[in-house]
């Protein structure tokens, strides 16, 4: 068979590599093969095509849609959405009772909804549908929440400010000038803006809570695998995380409820039967009065930290203390080291994601072949249509890889144990860590001439996760509550975490920060 008889993987059979693509296969993996090594190869990889072949002729169980009577609606428009929070309105409503109930949820867009266009705030794949729920999808419409809309975001989650989109960027509710943060920009906005009651974000370095924070509103990263991954835009899978947003704490204490729990369809899950907790109940009634608390040095000390962040943070753990909480300033040195940490595995990792067409090796769960094959294809077709962080940290993986055999990432992924067990030494001292949830307030947005002459590019990689992404690598739960204003009335978050599937611990210290900033 010939180059020019290929036909889809997806509605056909598998094509055989001639004598010269082999050869090439080879070479593209550091082997050097003659015509005469090659040919004695061929049998075998023919054989083995030949067994991977059957399975098109094997019948793959499809996920059913739970609630198909779904209003798609439309692009947003400027007009009806002064704060550029949605990229798709959309109507999905589900059971008619439920913890969610009256509830209006909105979706980041990389979160797929069965028959409702997803983006990842990105124009590679212009009209795709997926055709299954997320699981937390599943999960809201069980609950009784209707989905109103699909939110903005950065392209392809790469970002932290919301400003990569290629819908134009987030504004923050408190001052459209200034960024609602990333890469979960639209889902905080939205709260803020009061356009959703609950919205969902993905975070893998601190894309929930960064957004969360700037915007004035609250956000739940849970202890990795308490709440399915199945269905996002995978990033990592050993960082992805799917995180509720909600203008209360208890509101996101009863989204958690909803969302958490074991799915073995899912590649990041707990794995046994879970019974999610009752978050949202008798929050505040305990206090704080025998919390341990630990405020942490480092997280209060980056150059580009701002002094009304920190003293507002302080202020709020004060005001535990005055109601019997025990407070400590501990130093956690490695903390300072958590971002080179996160991007070498990220780089890494991320590339390897790519090279899967995003759905990841070495996983559990149910994928996607459909969304694999869609993206796959676009992005041969048009690789230029990447982010252009996305693009160097593409380049940057395959300059550590060739030269440096990928050692980076191991060091990595072994300071990255060591720190977690390190923290969780910390938590048999301490009850919760408080930080600041982003060392600054939120930033202004790029003009437009900035952003035509390509300097907006330059703020991809802000250092707003510099207290949020540890939280990611050390699979602890970490939440941001608003604190109070800054010097220019914009909102500070401060980011509590605590132990390994203590949720509960968290929300009710935050609920008293959250009384404390509403006096």
């Amino acid at each position: 068979m010939t180059k020019m008889e290929r036909r889809d993987r997806l509605h056909g059979r598998l094509r055989w590599p001639d004598l010269s693509e082999v050869q090439e296969l080879a070479a593209s993996q550091y082997i050097n093969l003659s015509a005469n090594d090659a040919e004695s190869y061929i049998d075998q990889i023919r054989n083995i095509l030949a067994e991977i072949d059957q399975i098109d002729d094997l019948e793959i169980p499809s996920v059913p849609v739970r609630y198909p009577e779904r209003e798609i609606g439309e692009l947003s428009d400027d007009g009806s959405d002064p704060f550029n929070v949605y990229i798709r309105r959309c109507l999905v409503r589900g059971a008619e009772s439920g913890k969610l109930a009256g509830k209006r949820v909105g979706l980041k867009d990389n979160i797929k909804l069965a028959g409702v266009p997803m983006t990842n705030g990105s124009r590679l794949m212009d009209g795709y549908v997926p055709s299954m729920d997320a699981t937390v999808v599943e999960r809201i419409l069980d609950a009784g929440g209707t989905i109103v809309g699909k939110l903005n975001m950065d392209n392809f989650s790469f970002g932290a400010g919301g400003e990569s989109s290629e819908f134009g960027p987030a504004r923050n509710p408190h001052d459209p000038a200034y960024s609602a943060g990333g890469s979960s920009s639209g889902s905080a906005a939205a709260v803020a803006a009061g356009e959703v009651d609950i919205a969902l974000g993905v975070d893998q370095g601190g894309s929930a809570r960064i957004p969360a924070a700037w915007c004035g509103v609250v956000s739940m990263k849970a202890t990795h695998g308490l709440v399915p991954t199945f269905g996002i835009t995978y990033v990592d899978h050993t960082l992805d995380h799917v995180c509720p947003i909600a203008s209360t704490v208890k509101d996101a204490a009863l989204a958690l409820e909803v969302l958490a729990g074991e799915d073995p369809r899912s590649p990041v899950s707990v794995r046994a039967p879970y019974e999610s907790k009752a978050y949202s109940q008798g929050l505040g009634e305990k206090g704080v009065g025998n919390l341990r608390i630990g405020v942490l040095k480092e997280s209060m000390d980056w150059p580009d930290g701002e002094s009304d962040v920190n003293s507002s943070v302080r202020d709020a753990v004060e005001g535990l203390r005055d109601q019997g909480a025990e407070v400590q300033e501990i130093s956690l040195p490695w903390w300072k080291q958590c971002e080179s940490v996160i991007l070498a595995i990220m780089t890494h990792s991320l590339a390897a994601m790519v090279d899967s067409d995003l759905e990841g090796y070495s996983r559990p769960g149910m994928c996607d072949p459909g969304w694999q094959n869609l993206f796959g294809k676009a992005r041969r077709a048009s690789g230029r249509l990447l982010s252009p962080l996305l693009i160097v940290h593409l380049i940057l993986a395959k300059h550590l890889q060739q030269e440096y055999c990928s050692t980076y990432f191991s060091k990595a992924q072994n300071l990255r144990h060591f720190w977690a067990q390190q923290l969780d030494d910390t938590f048999k001292e301490y009850d919760v860590l408080v930080t600041p949830t982003t060392p600054m307030k939120a930033v202004r947005l790029p003009t437009v001439e900035e952003s035509e002459v390509g300097q907006a590019k330059q703020r991809g990689l802000f250092r707003n996760n510099l207290n949020t992404c540890p939280a990611n690598l050390t699979g602890h739960p970490a939440i941001t509550v608003p604190c109070g204003t800054g010097d220019n009335g914009l909102p500070i978050g401060l980011q509590i975490i605590g132990r390994r599937f203590d949720e509960h611990l968290l929300f009710n210290a935050a609920i008293e920060v959250e009384k404390a900033a509403n006096e």
